[in-house]
């Protein structure tokens, strides 16, 4: 299976919810299922990213790691997987520039 990555560095691929609940930011276009508990409508991370900078990811932005990687915390995960995500994403967003 080829390897699919978010503009934030989630490896979708390798993500518990790919792909019966999501199918990954690229092909969903950043509207994330958890998006209905926090009443968004499209990732905040994707929508600046992608639809704003028009950067292929977060790891070609001079403003990484923004405030909107901790504005919008997956809401089905505690506290510690959220910061585990982000220490995953970041290596992940290094490892692609």
């Amino acid at each position: 299976m080829k390897e699919i990555i978010s503009c934030c560095g989630v490896v979708c691929t390798s993500c518990e919810y790919y792909p019966e609940i999501c199918a990954g930011c690229p092909a969903i276009e950043g509207k994330a299922f958890w998006l209905e508990y926090t009443g968004g409508v499209i990732c905040d991370i994707y929508k600046c990213c992608i639809l704003e900078k028009k950067l292929p990811h977060c790891g070609k932005c001079e403003e990484l790691a923004c405030h909107r990687y901790f504005d919008t915390p997956d809401p089905t995960k505690t506290q510690e997987e959220n910061e585990a995500d982000f220490k995953r994403q970041m290596k992940q967003l290094r490892r692609m520039k």
